[in-house]
């Protein structure tokens, strides 16, 4: 069917990439929505559902470009994603082909960024830092409780006499073990610099810290030696699955600029040639939308 130069074909409700929503299909849909509305509020449900149709039928054009076409097992899945969402929603009403339809290709383009980005492998385990520290306002002060560690004081007494942090100053300065990444950066760059048994001064948003490095590395025996089995065991779970979390954001995030990166394609390549039956309102392929112009 030959669609017309200002707006789709006579039986088309709109056109885009060559497929058409016939007007048959449309007043049905509109029919169900508010039988007693007036005209202006049945062309705002048009050009909403119109608009809603023109995007998903182009992702749906452009997945099966890339090779994920919409599938009866798409649709399947559309229908259980839809009516778990909604359970009043019923398959065979007018409109609901489209609406599944919509859910399949969306569900279709999940599936295209998943086999761009794979799913995520945990790369390296992170180090833990076994430590302890007093935290103090200025480097005089810094520098005062670093010559009474050196003249012999006991590092406990001092963080529960002196340290500003409420948390670690009441148990002596204890952090415990943490994985790399729970501090910030400045206190972490100076401590697994200084390796362990090292007393060492880091300048944070916090003020300064006295930190003695316990132990530093990944969860082994051999750095931290004085650790028993079972919280090494502990430790080198915890470090797996934060290993698999980073990685496993970091693929949503990739597969997440995918999708955005397919909408603005999508955008680009398909909105100047839309076709849209005058009666419903014109197409702004700057705002890739139908509009209900105010005088119309």
């Amino acid at each position: 069917m030959v669609a017309s130069a200002c707006g789709a074909s006579s039986d088309a409700a709109a056109e885009v990439a060559g497929v058409e929503y016939p007007v048959d299909d449309l007043t049905a849909y509109l029919e169900t929505t508010d039988p007693d509305s007036e005209a202006r509020a049945l062309r705002a449900e048009a050009a909403a559902w119109l608009t809603n149709w023109v995007f998903f039928t182009a992702l749906e054009q452009e997945m099966a470009e890339r090779g994920i076409a919409v599938t009866n097992a798409h649709e399947a899945q559309a229908v259980a994603d839809i009516t778990q969402a909604d359970p009043s929603f019923v398959p065979g009403a007018a409109g609901s082909r489209i609406v599944i339809r919509q859910r399949a290709a969306t569900l279709a383009a999940f599936e295209w960024t998943e086999r761009e980005v794979p799913a995520a492998v945990a790369g390296e385990p992170p180090r833990h830092l076994c430590s302890r520290h007093i935290l103090v306002a200025t480097q005089p002060e810094a520098d005062q409780v670093m010559a009474r560690l050196e003249a012999g004081e006991d590092f406990v007494l001092l963080a529960l006499d002196l340290s500003l942090d409420p948390g670690s100053g009441s148990l002596g300065g204890d952090l415990g073990c943490v994985p790399e990444g729970s501090f910030v950066a400045p206190f972490e760059d100076a401590a697994y610099g200084a390796g362990p048994g090292k007393v060492v001064v880091a300048e944070s948003q916090f003020g300064f810290h006295v930190i003695e490095v316990i132990s530093s590395g990944p969860a082994t025996a051999q750095n931290h030696p004085q650790l028993d089995a079972e919280s090494l065991a502990r430790m080198a779970e915890d470090a797996e699955l934060a290993a698999l979390s980073v990685a496993q954001g970091e693929a949503q995030a990739q597969r997440q600029q995918l999708l955005i990166d397919i909408q603005q394609q999508i955008f680009e390549r398909y909105g100047p040639d839309v076709k849209i039956d005058d009666r419903y309102g014109r197409w702004d392929p700057d705002e890739f939308r139908v509009v209900v112009d105010q005088a119309g």
